[in-house]
C-alpha cells in the first residue's frame, strides 16, 4: 500500500475515546468552540494524501484513538464526497454556528461504508477499493 500516499481517496475514521475530545484539540485557540466526538461518532472524509491524513488524525486525537480505514482510491474525490455528504446529511453533526461538518452520530461506521459504496456505483465514477 505504499502508493497509497501518492493517490487521493475517501475514507472513514472512528474513534476509541468515551470522554469527548475537540475535533481541534491540537490547536488551543479554537479547542474550546468547536464540536467534541466519541467512539458514538465516526467521520467521512476525502484526502488528496491518505497518509498525511491520517498523521493528522493522530496529532489531533492521539494515536491509540484512532482508527483510520481508508475505503477507496478516486481520482475525482470531490465530486464522490459531496455526493455521499448529501446522503449522510441528516446524521452530519452540527458546528455551534449551525454548519453541518464530516462527523456524523446516530449512524454505524458499516452503514456509512454501504452508502459510500452505493452512492459510487450510481455516480458511475472511476474508483478502486482498498482491501
Amino acid at each position: 500500500m505504499e502508493d497509497i500516499e501518492i493517490k487521493s481517496g475517501l475514507y472513514i475514521v472512528t474513534l476509541n475515546n468515551d470522554k469527548p475530545i475537540s475535533v481541534n484539540a491540537n490547536d488551543p485557540r479554537i479547542a474550546g468552540k468547536a464540536i467534541k466526538v466519541t467512539r458514538e461518532n465516526c467521520k467521512f472524509g476525502k484526502a488528496k494524501l491518505l497518509n498525511s491524513r491520517k498523521k493528522n488524525y493522530y496529532k489531533t486525537f492521539g494515536e491509540e484513538n484512532v482508527n483510520f480505514k481508508p475505503l477507496i482510491l478516486i481520482e475525482e474525490i470531490q465530486a464522490a464526497e459531496k455526493a455521499v455528504l448529501t446522503r449522510l446529511d441528516n446524521f452530519r453533526v452540527r458546528g455551534r454556528t449551525g454548519r453541518k461538518n464530516e462527523w456524523l452520530e446516530n449512524i454505524s461506521p458499516e452503514d456509512v461504508e454501504s452508502i459510500v459504496f452505493s452512492t459510487l456505483k450510481e455516480l458511475d465514477l472511476a474508483y478502486e477499493i482498498i482491501a
